[in-house]
């Protein structure tokens, strides 16, 4: 069964449409990437996939139901979105907020049927966080708190992942250590996901559709090698890139140059 449709969906605030006529479906185990210029609606389209918000048209739904239909407990039981900032200052522990994952689990005596605390230690351990799993999370560095996140929403062993623009705010190490992360989780696990990226490299890099927006419209889907590509990325976002192969995975990739590479 298709576990993500979009079906002609549009978002509108009073009277500014931010979406418009926006169609997708994504199948369990694919990784969907989201790319497009700022302003061009990214975020809005996973807040409606991830049933945040409802559509002012169209339909989205998750497993044949209206995704803004699902009870916010059920829903949380089996998908899980990670932001570019997922943890505002807590006051609570690296163990504690991995921890909160496991709340949509947890009974009305606040006791978790599966063995959470066996699950969080496997989790710490994945993402190299024990020697920091009892300091706060208000004091570490972002790539740090972005694992903690990471760790949060494994918890909550979800099928489908919602991804917003994660590596923003992190170095290059840490962008791709993040990625790899998921991307083995995914293998292991059979996870759906669908990212919203700000990095084109990275998107051609790990998922296996990228669907581009502009204006709040879809201009263009497919695999990278159908979508990165020097004639589209130039209509969308007005800069002449050069397209090229990665030596090793051989993905498409872009190199900017400055005034469409005149002197």
């Amino acid at each position: 069964m298709t576990i993500v449709q979009a079906d002609k969906a549009g978002k509108a605030y009073k009277d500014r449409h931010v979406l418009q006529q926006v169609s997708l479906a994504v199948e369990p185990g694919e990784c969907l990437g989201i790319i497009g210029p700022n302003g061009s609606g990214k975020s809005t389209l996973l807040k409606l996939l991830s049933g945040i918000e409802a559509p002012t048209s169209g339909s989205v739904l998750l497993e044949g139901r209206s995704a803004h239909a699902y009870p916010r407990k059920r829903l949380a039981q089996w998908a899980a979105v990670l932001q570019q900032d997922a943890l505002p200052p807590l006051g609570f522990t690296v163990r504690e907020v991995i921890g909160m994952g496991r709340y949509p689990f947890q009974n009305w005596l606040g006791t978790d049927s599966a063995d959470a605390e066996r699950l969080v230690d496997r989790i710490i351990e994945r993402l190299q966080l024990v020697k920091l799993q009892h300091r706060q999370v208000d004091g570490l560095s972002g790539g740090e708190r972005q694992r903690v996140a990471l760790g949060k929403v494994m918890a909550q062993q979800p099928r489908l992942l919602l991804l917003d623009e994660p590596t923003t705010f992190l170095d290059i190490g840490y962008q791709i250590q993040m990625m790899d992360w998921i991307r083995s989780w995914q293998k292991e696990s059979g996870l759906t996901v669908i990212a919203v990226l700000h990095d084109l490299n990275l998107a051609a890099q790990y998922c296996g559709r990228l669907l581009i927006l502009q204006e709040g419209r879809v201009v263009a889907a497919g695999t990278p090698e159908e979508v990165i590509a020097p004639g589209l990325l130039e209509r969308v976002y007005g800069t002449q890139p050069i397209v090229m192969r990665h030596p090793v995975s051989g993905v498409p990739q872009i190199l900017l140059q400055p005034d469409g590479g005149q002197e």
